[in-house]
């Protein structure tokens, strides 16, 4: 019988210490694995999305809230922007896309955006290694196509499977970007459901799209304004009217300035629209940081972001603390996991004084001793590493089925990575340390004096 079969029988000998103390090793081992897969996962996936778009415009206000609640659809936006601008930058010479984003409205708490057809057709990659990202490809029977008019639908696959709703059925949204109770709902603008998407493991999965227009024609009848808000966005034609209406006697000088301007309002029927952001696609990632200085100058009133440099920052800076806070917690748990296991094997050892020492005294070295103790070390360790990666898995597992449901983000549990063989390693390391002490304690038995105390 070799020393390993030695060792695995001493541990089943007393089944209960060797099932706590992997259970000990097991639950440290498990958050590792989970924090270790999360902060991997959930990064990798924030990051792929944010590659996606290369500048957001909108509103003034925080970077991350701008990229967050229309990159992501986390938040709320910190405001809306004119039109033109998106007509300006869809004109500018290093822009490949144009995207106009506008928020406002939902249905059961799922976001309505309202965007253009392209940003469903346009041939989406990812901008790391090139390989097609299938983001806004529709369910493949037959029945589905992208909107083509206002209050046609796109809806994502999360919002399909948990509303019901299928291709030709109507649905009524509410005014705001939560569901809640007594919110205002658009009756009499019901949205038609022409598509439904695949399931793309991004928070398209939980979005209704539509046309840009169906979020203005609904804000418009609520509001009196095309505005998103319900801010005043009149033009000088309508104040001109007004004053007609009201008698003004300066009617006629407000109708000789918006003569003036009528063949400019031509070109520019979306005058007093607004969206909330506008995603860009350059024609290289190389020239994001020469954009944002130009957007800066020229549009003092608005800001700019790289989505996924915000994302990488917000990581470093707020999710990684956290993430360290965990890894501690649970190199924590280890060590007394490692404790357990010194304790165990050294109590282990004084039972089986005995045992030892007639092994001893049949010919077996003080080294081989020493080396099946390390074996019973290792033994509990590995087993407990084994179950621990069993536990962070399933949790994982959990954890990734809840940010899917809630923020669109399916993530993998079982994909490896060098932190987690380096954790795996530096437990294992933690175990075998704890081992030394109890089996020093069995190299230095005394075959006479164990043997004359049985």
């Amino acid at each position: 019988m070799t020393l390993w079969h030695i060792a695995w029988n001493y541990l089943w000998n007393r089944k209960l210490t060797t099932g706590l103390t992997i259970l000990s090793v097991a639950l440290g081992v498990g958050l590792i694995t989970a924090v270790l897969i999360l902060r991997d996962e959930t990064e990798r996936r924030f990051v792929e999305e944010g590659q996606a778009f290369d500048i957001a415009v909108g509103a003034e206000g925080s970077t991350q809230q701008l990229v967050l609640s229309t990159v992501y659809f986390i938040g709320q936006p910190a405001g809306n922007i004119p039109y033109e601008i998106y007509e300006q930058l869809q004109k500018d010479e290093d822009v490949e896309r144009a995207f106009p984003i506008g928020l406002g409205d939902s249905f059961r708490g799922f976001r309505l955006v309202g965007t253009s057809a392209d940003m469903l057709q346009y041939d989406w990659v990812n901008r790391i290694t090139g390989e097609p990202r299938n983001t806004f490809r529709l369910v493949e029977d037959g029945n589905g196509r992208y909107f083509e008019k206002p209050f046609e639908a796109v809806l994502g696959s999360a919002v399909a499977q948990q509303t019901g709703l299928q291709v030709g059925d109507t649905f009524v949204s509410t005014h705001g970007l939560m569901d809640l109770e007594g919110a205002e709902a658009h009756e009499d603008m019901p949205y038609t459901v022409v598509g439904i998407l695949r399931p793309s493991g991004t928070p398209n999965d939980r979005a209704v799209f539509c046309d840009l227009a169906s979020i203005w024609h609904a804000h418009e009848h609520e509001y009196g304004t095309a505005s998103l808000t319900g801010a005043d966005t009149s033009t000088e034609a309508d104040v001109d009217e007004h004053a007609a209406e009201e008698g003004d006697e300066h009617a006629g000088e407000h109708h000789e300035h918006a003569e003036g301007e009528a063949h400019a309002e031509e070109h520019h029927e979306h005058h007093d629209r607004e969206v909330t952001s506008v995603l860009l696609v350059l024609k290289s990632p190389g020239l994001r940081f020469q954009f944002m200085p130009r957007v800066a100058e020229k549009y003092p009133d608005v800001i700019a972001a790289i989505p996924v440099d915000e994302i990488q920052k917000l990581y470093r800076d707020l999710l990684g603390t956290a993430r360290q806070v965990l890894l501690a917690i649970g190199y924590l748990v280890v060590v007394i996991s490692s404790i357990s296991i010194l304790i165990g094997l050294y109590l282990s050892i004084v039972q089986r004084k005995r045992d030892l020492a007639i092994m001893r005294a049949l010919g077996a070295a003080a080294g081989e001793i020493f080396g099946a103790v390390l074996i019973e070390a290792f033994w509990v360790t590995l087993l407990g590493i084994g179950a621990g990666w069993f536990v962070g898995t399933g949790l994982t597992y959990g954890l990734g089925a809840y940010l899917s449901e809630r923020y669109g983000f399916s993530i993998t549990a079982f994909r490896p990575s060098p932190d987690m063989v380096s954790a795996y390693s530096a437990v294992l390391l933690m175990g075998m340390v704890a081992g030394i002490v109890p089996a020093w304690q069995a190299y230095r038995t005394d075959i006479a004096r164990d043997l004359s105390d049985v």
